[in-house]
């Protein structure tokens, strides 16, 4: 999964700190979210470091000075294109937590353009499968083939389910919590 993509993403909701970033992933996505706050904060120097994003010192009482992080223009770019041009099949259902949070009104296009996405290569993986006739080939690509078909359908339940699913409340992170209760 590209961590750097999904942060500059979720990024574009403006400036946030690691902990709100990774609070915030891990409370919309639950157990399929799986990385370290290590990761999170060396990805978000790399971010810095290929002129992607900057970062502010932010002072607080009566704690650490918090480091908050925002996009440069590439950076913008940057993070628009990790959620709306073609990407890893793996990565859809990070793209799409990340695109209901910080782009609610693209959700329903971009629940689309994977679909679309998809089946192209569904259509590929069938091409395939006809001229393939050797070793495990057929099993491997039937399971493939299948694995998308079930993606697809998936995906026409979210466009189906769009304007709920973009109306639901975000998720509560362990930092709200913290604030509600103390």
């Amino acid at each position: 999964m590209s961590l750097q993509g999904a942060l500059a993403a979720l990024l574009l909701r403006g400036p946030a700190h690691g902990y709100e970033l990774l609070s915030a992933l891990d409370a919309e996505l639950g157990p399929l979210w799986a990385t370290r706050p290590s990761q999170v904060y060396t990805t978000l120097g790399r971010l810095i470091r290929d002129g992607l994003a900057r970062s502010e010192r932010v002072p607080q009482p009566n704690r650490p000075d918090r480091q908050v992080f925002t996009l440069t223009a590439s950076g913008r770019a940057f993070g628009e294109s990790y959620l709306f041009d073609d990407g890893p099949a793996d990565e859809l259902v990070v793209r799409l937590a990340i695109a209901r949070m910080v782009a609610p009104d693209r959700f329903p296009e971009l629940v689309d353009v994977m679909t679309e996405q998809r089946s192209a290569a569904l259509h590929g993986l069938r091409q395939v499968r006809t001229d393939s006739k050797r070793g495990f080939q057929p099993e491997a690509l039937a399971v493939e083939i299948r694995r998308i078909e079930a993606e697809i359908r998936w995906l026409v339940t979210l466009r189906d389910n769009s304007a709920e699913i973009v109306a639901r409340p975000p998720a509560r992170t362990e930092e709200d919590q913290v604030e509600q209760f103390g």
